[in-house]
C-alpha cells in the first residue's frame, strides 16, 4: 500500500515542480516599435494631378541591424542587442515606409510609392538608399548615416549623395532610441527631397493623336 502511495506521489510532486519551474523561468514580455514618419500637420494638399512619380526601392542595411532586435553600439565598437525591445517589422521596410512617407508630406506636388511597383506603373524618379548605420551610439546620440541615389527612368544614375545625421542625445531605453532614429531619417529625407527638387522636371511622353 506504501509502495503503490509513493508511485503516485512521485509523479505528482514532480508535475508540480516542473510548473513551478515554468513560472520561475518565465521571462518578461518584449516590447516592440515602429519608427515614425514626419507629421503631416502643416504640410500642402497633394496635387490632383503630380508633377511626376517618385518611387523609393527596396532599402538595404547591414546585417547586425537586420534583425528583430533593437541593437546599439557601446565603447569599442561593442555591438549591444536587446532581447526584449524588437521591431514591428522588418527595420529595411520600416526604414523604406518612413522614407517614402516624409517624401510624400515633403514633395505634395509628387505621387510616392513604394517597391515592388505595378508593372503598369510609370516612375520618373527611382531613390535608391543603402543604410550602414542606424543606431544609438555610446554618447546617447542616435546617428543615421546612408548613402543614396537618385535613378532616372531608365535607371540611369542621376545624382549619389551621402548623408549623415544624428539626433542628440535621447531618453534612455529602446523608445528614446526609436524616437532617435525617426528624427536622424527625416533629416535623411530632407536631403533627398531638397536633390529631388533641384533636378530638372520629368519629361512628359505626349500621345500621339491620330488624324483622320
Amino acid at each position: 500500500m506504501r509502495t503503490r502511495a509513493l508511485a503516485v506521489l512521485v509523479p505528482t510532486l514532480a508535475a508540480a515542480a516542473l510548473l513551478g519551474g515554468c513560472v520561475l523561468k518565465q521571462s518578461k514580455p518584449a516590447r516592440t516599435y515602429v519608427l515614425d514618419p514626419l507629421a503631416a500637420a502643416g504640410t500642402a494638399a497633394p496635387r490632383e494631378t503630380p508633377s511626376g512619380v517618385v518611387g523609393v526601392l527596396k532599402v538595404t542595411v547591414p546585417g547586425w541591424i537586420d534583425r528583430p532586435q533593437i541593437t546599439g553600439r557601446a565603447a569599442g565598437g561593442q555591438i549591444v542587442t536587446d532581447e526584449f525591445a524588437r521591431w514591428g517589422e522588418p527595420i529595411g521596410r520600416g526604414i523604406q515606409r518612413v522614407v517614402a512617407e516624409n517624401l510624400a508630406a515633403l514633395l505634395p506636388d509628387r505621387r510616392v510609392v513604394t517597391a515592388p511597383f505595378a508593372p503598369s506603373q510609370a516612375i520618373d524618379q527611382r531613390v535608391d538608399v543603402g543604410i550602414t548605420e542606424t543606431a544609438r551610439q555610446a554618447d546617447g546620440s542616435v546617428l543615421v548615416e546612408a548613402r543614396w541615389a537618385v535613378l532616372g527612368p531608365k535607371g540611369e544614375t542621376l545624382l549619389q549623395r551621402r548623408s549623415s545625421h544624428r539626433a542628440s542625445p535621447t531618453a534612455a531605453g529602446p523608445a528614446g532610441a526609436v524616437a532617435g532614429a525617426s528624427e536622424a531619417l527625416a533629416g535623411l529625407s530632407r536631403d533627398i527631397a531638397d536633390a529631388l527638387r533641384a533636378l530638372p522636371a520629368p519629361a512628359r511622353e505626349e500621345k500621339a493623336i491620330d488624324r483622320p
